[in-house]
C-alpha cells in the first residue's frame, strides 16, 4: 500500500472516529430530527406507528425535565454491544440526556446523565431486559433509565405559584431541596456501587450453605461449622441491609469472607470439594439460583458455562437468560469478573 494511500485510510478512520458511528446507520438522522426511530427491519409495516408512540413517550420524559432519544435497531451496528453502541449514538448526535439502543436478542443499551450503576439498577429493576417485544421493550427502558421525575410538569402552574409566592425565596428553596436529593441519591449510588459484589457473594455463599445444609447427614464438626457459617451470614446480610453509605460495606464485607471460610471447613470436614472461589459450583448466571447442572452457551460466539436447570430450559427454549451484572468503575460486567480485570 502506497504512503498515499495510508494516508486516505488514515482520514477515513479518523472521520469515522469522531462521530463513532458511520454514516450508513439510519438511526443517527432520524434521531437528528426527532426522538425516536424504530427501523422497519424490526416492526416491519407498524416502524412509524411504533416510532410515532415512542416519539410521545419521548415528548412526555421531556416536559418533566428528562430528555431522551430512542432507538429500535437491528443490532449494535459497528459496536461490540447495545451499550456501546448507545453511547456513540450519544456522542454522534451531540446529546446531553439519555439514549436508550434496543435490538431484538440484545442486552438493552441505556447511557445519560445519571451515573450508569443507577441507569444498570433501575433497568435490572423493572426487568425491561425480560420483554420480548423491541418497541415494548424500548418503552420499559427509557421510562426505567430517565429516573425520579424531580421538577413538575405543569410549567404554566407552577410559574403561577412562583410569582405569588416569590422568586428568589421558592428558588433558594427548590435548589436546596433539588441539591440534597442529588447529594442522596449520589451517596445512594454510591453506596449501591460498593455493596453489589458483597451482596452477590453472599448469595454465592448462602447457595453453598443450602446445598451442605440439605445433606441427609453431616458429622459434629461439620455441622457446627455450617451452623457458625449461618449466623455470620445472617450478620452479613443485617450489615449491607442497614448500610446508610459506602464506608459501612467493609464491616459487610469482612463477615462475607468470614462466613465462606467457616463454610468451606463444614465442605471439607462433609468430605466434599471446597473452593475460595465463593461462586464455584453455582449457576453463573446467578450464584442465588444454586448449583449448576449442566452448562449453556448463553449470547451468541459465547463460550458454554455451567448453569442451573431452570437456566438451561431457557436456553433450550431459545430465550436464555440474562447474566447478573454488577457495577465495576461505573460499568456493568458479569458478576464473577474480577473488579481487577
Amino acid at each position: 500500500m502506497t504512503r498515499r494511500s495510508l494516508c486516505l485510510t488514515g482520514a477515513v478512520w479518523m472521520l469515522l472516529g469522531a462521530t463513532g458511528l458511520g454514516a450508513a446507520d439510519p438511526a443517527v438522522d432520524a434521531l437528528r430530527a426527532g426522538s425516536a426511530y424504530v427501523s422497519p427491519m424490526v416492526a416491519g409495516a407498524d416502524a412509524t406507528d411504533a416510532t410515532a408512540r415512542l416519539d410521545a413517550l419521548a415528548s412526555e420524559l421531556d416536559r418533566g425535565g428528562r430528555p431522551v432519544k430512542i432507538a429500535v435497531v437491528q443490532g449494535p451496528v459497528g459496536s461490540p454491544s447495545m451499550h456501546v453502541y448507545a453511547a456513540r449514538l450519544r456522542r454522534a448526535l451531540g446529546f446531553a440526556g439519555l439514549v436508550v439502543a434496543v435490538a431484538p436478542g440484545r442486552v438493552t443499551g441505556a447511557i445519560g446523565a445519571r451515573t450508569q450503576v443507577a441507569i444498570t439498577r433501575d433497568l435490572r429493576t423493572a426487568r425491561v431486559d425480560t420483554i420480548g417485544d423491541p418497541v415494548a421493550r424500548a418503552d420499559a427502558a427509557a421510562r426505567a433509565a430517565a429516573g425520579p421525575l424531580f421538577a413538575p410538569a405543569n410549567g404554566g402552574g407552577t410559574r403561577a405559584v412562583l410569582t405569588l409566592l416569590g422568586l428568589a425565596l421558592i428558588g433558594g428553596t427548590w435548589a436546596a431541596a433539588l441539591g440534597i436529593r442529588r447529594t442522596r441519591r449520589r451517596q445512594r449510588e454510591a453506596l449501591d456501587d460498593r455493596s453489589a459484589l458483597a451482596r452477590v457473594r453472599l448469595d454465592a455463599v448462602a447457595a453453598r450453605i443450602d446445598v451442605l445444609a440439605g445433606l441427609e447427614t453431616l458429622g459434629a464438626r461439620a455441622d457446627d461449622r455450617l451452623d457458625a457459617a449461618t449466623r455470620i451470614a445472617r450478620r452479613a446480610q443485617g450489615e449491607l441491609d442497614q448500610a446508610q453509605s459506602a464506608d459501612d460495606v467493609p464491616a459487610a464485607e469482612d463477615l462475607v469472607n468470614e462466613s465462606l471460610r467457616l463454610l468451606m471447613g463444614a465442605e471439607r470436614e462433609a468430605g466434599l470439594l471446597t473452593s475460595d472461589d465463593p461462586f464455584a459450583g453455582l449457576c453463573r448466571v446467578d450464584p442465588a439460583h444454586g448449583p449448576a447442572t449442566t452448562t449453556g452457551v448463553l449470547e451468541t460466539a459465547g463460550k458454554a458455562l455451567p448453569i442451573c436447570a431452570a437456566c438451561s430450559t431457557r436456553v433450550i427454549e431459545g430465550q436464555p437468560p440474562l447474566r447478573r451484572m454488577i457495577p465495576v468503575n461505573g460499568v456493568p460486567v458479569p458478576f464473577d469478573r474480577s473488579p481487577t480485570d
